[in-house]
């Protein structure tokens, strides 16, 4: 699992289901330093080992030391994690065959990566040579969920203003559109809580200038990676450009307005029905991300086509929907 936050996230769909079906195995993560912070937060998984990807010899080393029975490869494109697979020591390998990457000759089993459906159903045909139907969801930590509900819920509205990855500013809104949406969203009653990376840390700051109010919290960069889904579990709403902040927050059942401009929502969209996703579709230019780099020379600008109106009346229906699905259960209860 070299992947990072959302591919991560959604790869791990497949181990609920291995450890059903092999009950008995240990499950062994091969993972990046980068995406270290998000198997913590996975269940099914025994042991961790970090694969240094820039030091290819000394990753082989660590992967012929830990002969698997089976080894698996979520990655859809790099061909590194592909060669790693087929150096590797391992009995039998399962990988995608994705259309231009002549990556799969290292498999001896390979699924074939396809653009016509999410993400999270190509990481569960990876089981479908072991004969696997797969169905399963990512298994976040029960303590993540049980932290959030000792603490109690929040009167914030977090939103994750930045991307990552390649081009990540052609998947981010306008500075002056979060500002005049936070300063709206304000008026409702509510604090605000801006997360992100460690770099986005001079951005979240700038944003915050920009703002102009005192009940807004800068966590970007400050809170680790648990205690942000712990955060995202507590929020009364969530606002998230297409990263893996959102695939969290969509896990945790925040209240969630996904925002989405090249990404494809049906490749890429969060994994919550009572997500709301905005953006232009492919017959308004957007949605045309596949893997992510499927730029055109001259792309639009997406994102532009979101009107700050549009966010906020989605952010106070997924903040009403879910208090009105909360006094439902404790009344009945």
């Amino acid at each position: 699992m070299l992947g990072v936050i959302g591919d991560t996230l959604l790869a791990s769909a497949i181990l609920p289901d291995l450890r059903r079906a092999f009950p008995r195995a240990r499950i062994v993560a091969f993972i990046a330093h980068s995406n270290r912070d998000t198997v913590e937060l996975l269940e099914e998984i025994d042991a961790v080992f970090v694969i240094p990807v820039t030091r290819p010899l000394t990753a082989i080393g660590i992967l012929r030391r830990q002969p698997a029975d089976l080894l698996i490869d979520i990655g859809q494109w790099a061909r590194i994690s592909a060669l790693l697979a087929a150096l590797s020591s391992a009995r039998y390998t399962v990988g995608f065959k994705t259309m231009g990457q002549h990556r799969h000759y290292a498999f001896d089993a390979v699924v074939s990566h396809s653009g016509e459906r999410h993400e999270i159903d190509n990481f569960r045909a990876l089981l479908s040579p072991l004969g696997i139907d797969a169905v399963g969801a990512p298994p976040l930590r029960r303590e993540v969920l049980d932290e959030a509900r000792m603490l109690g819920p929040l009167n914030s509205v977090i939103i994750h203003p930045w991307a990552a990855g390649y081009k990540h500013n052609w998947r981010e809104w306008r500075t002056e559109r979060w500002v005049d949406f936070v300063r709206d969203i304000l008026t409702d009653g509510y604090d605000i809580v801006i997360t992100g990376g460690p770099s986005d840390f001079p951005r979240a700051k700038a944003l915050a200038s920009l703002i102009g109010r005192s009940s807004i919290e800068i966590a970007t960069g400050t809170a680790s990676l648990r205690q942000t889904a712990v955060l995202l579990a507590r929020a009364a709403g969530v606002v998230s450009v297409n990263t893996g902040i959102m695939h969290l927050a969509a896990l945790v059942n925040a209240p969630l307005v996904a925002l989405h401009g090249p990404t494809n929502p049906k490749r890429w969209g969060p994994i919550n029905p009572n997500a709301i996703i905005l953006g232009p579709g492919p017959e308004e230019g957007g949605a045309f991300l596949n893997l992510g780099f499927e730029y055109p020379v001259s792309p639009p600008d997406c994102m532009d086509k979101i009107s700050v109106a549009e966010v906020l009346h989605a952010c106070r229906t997924v903040i009403e929907k879910s208090k009105s699905s909360k006094s439902k259960i404790e009344s009945s209860s």
